[in-house]
């Protein structure tokens, strides 16, 4: 059988392979570069990623600066580590210029040569590389020698392929249980067919990855991505019969939480009368934290009256990740009939943590009306405004502004103290509420005859936001200007005033204001009548510090000390070099300390390195964005934030689990060695004390 006259169906035929234990497949063979050690000379015929090499620090180099035509030339490089370390450059620079130089590297001699080059094909994503990646697929393999190199031909495919082979990946069905590398390839093939712009959806690969689910004795990775793509597919809803087998899926993977965690989301997607009924009885047993905000969360899926009683049960875990879900759950779909109740709840428990007596207050201003008896609206909205007066977590006092916004008649309110509030994440939150007031779908209803005054108030709060020049704030405004603000202000703009706008763009500094820049330029662009303009382009701008890099090695740590405990991390310079040598030196110079967790999202990630404090901060430098062969596949990795490929800078993220959507689009440089437990313990607004490197 010729692959090349039938693409991919050669695939169906499962080489003979060998046991590998999964623990060491996923972690050494996932996530380790082919080698590192600090202490060998590098060789012509093996990878070694020694980073005191200078020719090794030139390849790493040409990926900062994207310098294509440089890197083709290293293609064909004698030196397997320079060949290597161009074929992967590409998974970062993602260049179609780079396809027919790559190709032929799928047949070089050295499995890890041709592993990088079908993953950067991957990440390249053009649909150009398809045939070629069939075409290299190794279909006999009964010895299991080429186990990653075609488990990673198929997560390419994934990414660039034709819906004809995802019917012929979904179709594989003799790949048994032992065949951990494969199964896994396949799986990520079909979650990317998904998660493309344009996805690409086939009933066959669903209900494959509804059987593997099934299945307890397909591999917890496999199965983790197959619960991702449930979760996370466009246009795929489990019917009533695949919710029945999720259930089962869901029971059998009793030692792999997270798996059950997506599960649970798969489930709440499906909505169906089996998947709540497995839904209602495990949210009251479940005993990991990860997994009950899953369940918090896929309750929204269902009835109100069926779902509430046993979300409010979750109220009182002495998890605050938990309570805290429970208790946006409520701000999410709560319902007018049950306002007063949010109220006493929020009320009469003055010992819960505040952000969850927020939110409930939140839930109530939210669906109480002033019409009647006006008493428990007008007692939420002045214990709100106590609240934000006596607070001093200023992420509570953002909350408590977020939470007022909900009567709009707060809005002089939420100008005048989170205006003058001195933390620019109050300011910021301060901002989102006047939007969110803005972009009320009842907002004539809700204002009445007072609505085309208030709107010219709002209007001239967004000119003074915008003149103040703060980032933050203006980030936090653009969603004022577009057309699903119903009070359409390009109506009251005029040239004057659209000057202003352009001089306080032009005040914004790249790479450090980003973010603002890109929104404030589609806020020009709309007030114009004009189509927004394209995504602006970040030129290099900082080198990697190799000098910083040459004391780094496999002993290397990070501590961040915090009052909750310590975190300590090993960092994989191998991958991301530019990454490392900024947050090494980032933490030598004690930039870190004092800073906030700006951001925590439970079973999701911590994040902090904000320099102001509410995600919108940066210094004057940017990094490039760096991809290596490994995935968010296990929880405490250590991962790089950013707004878009190549916009990094001081903020980090660690995960609370598996966050498989985000490989290949987030640096990763390293992960949690020590401390999860702490990671897991972290709240919004908790401090990194100190950040100390160890050598």
């Amino acid at each position: 059988m010729q692959l090349r006259m039938q693409p991919l169906l050669i695939l169906l035929r499962k080489p003979h392979l060998a046991f590998f234990p999964i623990t060491f497949l996923l972690f050494i063979v996932a996530c380790q570069p082919p080698e590192f050690n600090e202490k060998k000379e590098p060789e012509l015929g093996k990878v070694n990623l020694d980073l005191r090499n200078r020719k090794v620090q030139m390849l790493y180099n040409l990926r900062d600066h994207r310098k294509t035509d440089s890197l083709i030339l290293f293609l064909k490089d004698r030196d397997v580590t320079l060949r290597y370390l161009a074929a992967l450059s590409f998974a970062s620079v993602k260049d179609t210029n780079a396809i027919s130089a790559l190709v032929p590297l799928l047949q070089d001699p050295v499995e890890d040569i041709r592993i990088a080059a079908a993953f950067s094909l991957g990440q390249i994503g053009s649909a150009k590389s398809e045939q070629h990646l069939i075409d290299a697929f190794i279909a006999e393999d009964s010895l299991s020698q080429h186990q990653q190199f075609n488990a990673t031909i198929l997560e390419a495919v994934g990414k660039c392929g034709t819906r004809k082979s995802l019917k012929n990946i979904a179709a594989i069905s003799t790949y048994q249980s032992s065949d951990t590398l494969l199964l896994l390839g396949q799986c990520r093939a079909i979650l990317h067919f998904a998660l493309r712009d344009s996805a690409v959806i086939e009933p066959a690969a669903t209900q494959r990855m509804v059987d593997y689910l099934g299945d307890e004795k397909i591999p917890a990775a496999a199965r983790l991505v197959a619960a991702y793509y449930l979760d996370r597919a466009k246009g795929v809803k489990p019917d009533s019969a695949q919710a029945v087998t999720l259930g089962l899926g869901f029971v059998r993977a009793i030692n792999a939480p997270e798996v059950r965690a997506q599960i649970a989301l798969a489930l709440g997607k499906s909505a169906t009368e089996p998947a709540f009924g497995m839904l209602s009885k495990v949210i009251k047993t479940e005993q990991d934290w990860r997994v009950k905000c899953e369940l918090i969360k896929a309750m929204g899926a269902f009835s109100y009256d069926t779902a509430r009683v046993l979300v409010a049960e979750r109220l009182y875990d002495p998890n605050p990740h938990v309570s805290r879900s429970a208790a946006e759950f409520f701000v999410q779909n709560g319902k007018p009939q049950d306002g007063e109740w949010y109220w006493r709840m929020a009320r009469d428990n003055a010992n819960w943590p505040m952000p969850v007596q927020i939110a409930l207050y939140r839930a109530a201003n939210k669906n109480l009306s002033f019409r009647g008896d006006s008493t428990a609206k007008a007692d939420v909205n002045w214990r709100l405004k106590q609240m934000y007066q006596q607070a001093k977590n200023p992420y509570d006092r953002g909350a408590c502004l977020l939470a007022l916004a909900e009567h709009g008649w707060n809005y002089s309110w939420i100008h005048q103290y989170g205006f003058n509030d001195p933390a620019p994440t109050v300011k910021m939150a301060a901002t989102e509420a006047l939007v969110n007031i803005m972009k009320r779908p009842d907002f004539w209803a809700h204002f009445g005859e007072g609505g085309k005054g208030v709107r010219r108030t709002l209007y001239n709060y967004t000119r003074e936001i915008i003149a103040g020049g703060d980032p933050g704030m203006m980030l936090s405004v653009a969603p004022a200007f577009s057309k699903g603000n119903p009070l359409n202000f390009r109506d009251i703009r005029d040239s004057t005033r659209l000057n202003d706008f352009r001089e306080s763009l032009n005040k914004l500094k790249m790479p450090r204001d980003f973010e603002a820049i890109v929104e404030m330029q589609k806020v020009v662009a709309y007030l114009e009548g004009q189509p927004a303009p394209p995504m602006p382009v970040i030129p290099f701008n900082h080198a990697i510090d190799w000098g910083r890099l040459q004391v780094v090695g496999s002993a290397t740590e990070v501590t961040i000390q915090t009052a909750k405990g310590n975190i300590v991390l090993e960092l994989w310079p191998q991958w991301a070099p530019g990454s490392v040598a900024n947050f090494i030196e980032l933490a030598s110079s004690n930039f870190y300390n004092g800073k906030p967790f700006h951001r925590v999202v439970p079973n999701h990630v911590i994040q902090s390195g904000c320099p102001r404090g509410d995600g919108s901060g940066s210094l004057d430098y940017s990094l490039r964005t760096e991809i290596g062969l490994a995935w968010y596949d296990q929880s405490g990795l250590l991962g790089m934030a950013s707004s878009g490929f190549d916009t990094e800078g001081t903020q980090f993220f660690i995960t609370h689990g598996a966050r498989v959507h985000l490989s290949g689009k987030y640096t990763i440089f390293g992960r949690v060695k020590s401390g999860m437990e702490v990671v897991d313990q972290i709240q919004q607004g908790d401090v990194m004390d100190k950040v100390t490197v160890k050598y």
